[in-house]
């Protein structure tokens, strides 16, 4: 969301009003995505000024590690022991 500019009186208070209360949301959500982090996981995200491009960036960087552990996950349910073999 952009600071919204001038213009009628009325209007350019509504508008500066939800401005803020967009900003102060952003600003708990990011500072909420930074504090469950590691300080190490930290240091890539924080230059990120708006919490969507926190969340952003945090997809990309994971977000293909939830699809390799599903994989992972169902190609060993896919294995089964042999009757003379151990489970090693």
């Amino acid at each position: 969301m952009v600071e919204p500019e001038q213009g009628n009186f009325a209007k350019h208070g509504l508008d500066m009003e939800a401005y803020q209360t967009y900003k102060c949301k952003d600003r708990v959500a990011r500072i909420l995505m930074l504090r469950s982090m590691r300080n190490d996981i930290i240091l890539h995200f924080e230059r990120h000024r708006l919490a969507q491009y926190v969340w952003d960036a945090v997809k990309i960087q994971y977000g293909g590690t939830s699809t390799r552990i599903h994989q992972l996950t169902l190609k060993f349910d896919g294995y089964k022991k042999c009757q003379n073999q151990t489970m090693r």
